[in-house]
């Protein structure tokens, strides 16, 4: 019924965009009313994909999402508004809904600027992050192509509200992240965490500061990178920055850091009151650049996350759960309307000893299997605003999993305004 549903409403749209289209009244920018004081914009996408299950007795998952949706197989629509009653103030949200389900508050901050003639704003709320680069760019009009960077969208095992008991615990949840279990703490299976979630925003208050050669910005929010959190569920707090140098025009060079608890407050009240004073953070270093010249654009991350987990049984997983990902995305421009876009993309894992008949014999092993993705695609402007995309991804995962190699075709229709 759902697939029936997001057909339905796709083919709606495409009805729409063709009618509207034809008689050149699609909107070109924010609508602005009370004087300019209040603007609302939307961004629409339709996404049709192959299926990433390929049927419930062999799922591959490998474009599953946090909020449990296929990034290559989705139609999305989300609201954006701003109400300025100043020039010192400005309150801002979007609304945004996946799949037609019910529409739930993706940012909702305000913004204060204490002086107008610096670049200098505070924000408050449920507010963008500052970590990395990509996150404040993931939306259909800036992101070349359709699927997201493994780093921002592929679930690792790894949950606030569970842990392995040992290291033949999180050995066995190996790409099983689309549905992970572990016996401590909430036994229920439920999808993983990925490095950095690109579907959800965090709340807290931040700062930044923009100046012709130099970004910086820093936050403290109540989640962390994996796992942002609308209510505070472990009283503790995550700092994050980013500092960025802008030496030409056309080419930025950012570094980002964030430290945040990881678990949630109801697992760690169960473990030993030794290890509940302890702290068991998530922490992530990240390096990204962009670099945009003529009819090229080329942008990348870095992005080292580490979990910390204690040590509650043999073997016990005696180090911090380490992730490294890196990937290279290139734009290039045919004419002013087509453009052709590719991505590589790496994740890798540490390594960590089992001891069962199964995993002691393999030695050190990556504690999630390692992913390589590479997607090539293009598309063209039907208008200023309103794109057609067309994209090949191919995933390997030879390590673990059902499915060790998928191949997806997907194409999009993107609008906004």
């Amino acid at each position: 019924m759902q697939r029936v549903r997001v057909v339905a409403a796709s083919v709606y749209l495409f009805a729409c965009v063709s009618t509207i289209g034809a008689a050149q009244t699609l909107p070109a920018g924010p609508l602005e009313l009370a004087n300019g004081q209040v603007t609302v914009a939307a961004d629409v996408t339709a996404t049709f994909g192959s299926r990433d299950d390929r049927g419930t007795a062999r799922p591959s998952y490998f474009n599953y999402t946090d909020y449990e949706h296929n990034a290559l197989r989705m139609f999305r629509v989300s609201f954006t508004g701003a109400w300025r009653p100043s020039d010192h103030l400005a309150f801002l949200t979007e609304l945004r809904s996946e799949d037609l389900e019910h529409l739930h508050p993706y940012a909702m901050f305000v913004r204060v600027r204490p002086w107008l003639s610096r670049a200098f704003d505070v924000q408050a709320g449920r507010i963008p992050p500052v970590f990395g680069a990509y996150s404040r760019r993931s939306y259909a009009s800036d992101n070349r192509l359709i699927g997201q960077p493994l780093a921002y969208q592929y679930l690792t095992s790894l949950r606030a509200d569970a842990l392995p008991g040992s290291a033949d615990d999180l050995l066995r949840m190996r790409a099983r992240g689309w549905r992970s279990s572990f016996p401590v703490g909430n036994q229920t299976p439920a999808p993983g965490v990925p490095i950095m979630s690109a579907y959800q925003w965090d709340v807290g208050i931040e700062a930044s500061l923009d100046l012709q050669h130099f970004e910086a910005a820093a936050a403290v929010t109540s989640g962390t990178l994996s796992n942002p959190r609308v209510d505070d569920d472990n009283a503790g707090k995550q700092l994050s920055a980013r500092i960025a140098w802008k030496p030409v025009i056309g080419m930025e060079i950012g570094a980002s850091a964030a430290r945040g608890e990881f678990l949630n407050g109801a697992l760690r009240d169960g473990l030993s009151s030794v290890l509940r004073a302890r702290h068991f953070p998530q922490e992530a270093f990240a390096l990204d650049a962009e670099y945009s010249r003529d009819y090229w654009l080329l942008r990348g991350e870095l992005i080292h996350s580490r979990w910390h987990v204690p040590a509650l049984a043999q073997p016990v997983i005696d180090r911090p759960l380490d992730a490294t990902a890196a990937f290279l995305e290139s734009r290039y421009r045919f004419t002013p309307r087509l453009f052709a876009a590719a991505r590589v993309d790496r994740l890798t894992f540490s390594r960590i000893q089992g001891a069962s008949a199964r995993f002691a014999q393999l030695g050190p092993t990556p504690w999630e299997a390692p992913v390589t993705r590479v997607e090539l695609g293009g598309g063209v402007y039907l208008q200023r605003n309103l794109t057609v995309k067309t994209v090949v991804q191919r995933n390997w995962r030879p390590d673990a999993g059902l499915v060790h190699n998928r191949t997806f075709v997907s194409a999009q229709l993107a609008f906004w305004f």
